[in-house]
C-alpha cells in the first residue's frame, strides 16, 4: 500500500469585482490527511457573471450544466491522476 495523499478538491466562490461579479474556480488541497482544512493551491478559471441574473437565478439548462460538467470533470481529472485516495 502506497503512501496516502491528501485529497483534491474544487473551490468555487463567486467575488464582487467593480460592479459586476465573478464565479471563480480554484484547485483546493486538503491541509494534511484526515483534516477539514482547506486551501487554494491553483486558479483554474473565472467567468464574469451579471449580478442581476443571479439574483433572480436565472440561468438557463446549457448554463447549468456547463458549469456542472467542468466542476465534475475537473473532480475526475483528480481521480484519474491518483490525487484522490
Amino acid at each position: 500500500m502506497g503512501r496516502e495523499k491528501s485529497k483534491r478538491g474544487v473551490l468555487v466562490r463567486v467575488i464582487r469585482k467593480d460592479v459586476a461579479l465573478a464565479i471563480r474556480l480554484d484547485d483546493a488541497v486538503q491541509v494534511e490527511i484526515g483534516s477539514d482544512l482547506w486551501r487554494r493551491d491553483v486558479f483554474v478559471t473565472e467567468g464574469a457573471l451579471d449580478e442581476e441574473r443571479f439574483e433572480a437565478m436565472k440561468f438557463d439548462d446549457k448554463e447549468l450544466a456547463d458549469f456542472g460538467y467542468y466542476v465534475l470533470a475537473r473532480l475526475y481529472a483528480y481521480k484519474q491522476m491518483g490525487e484522490v485516495p
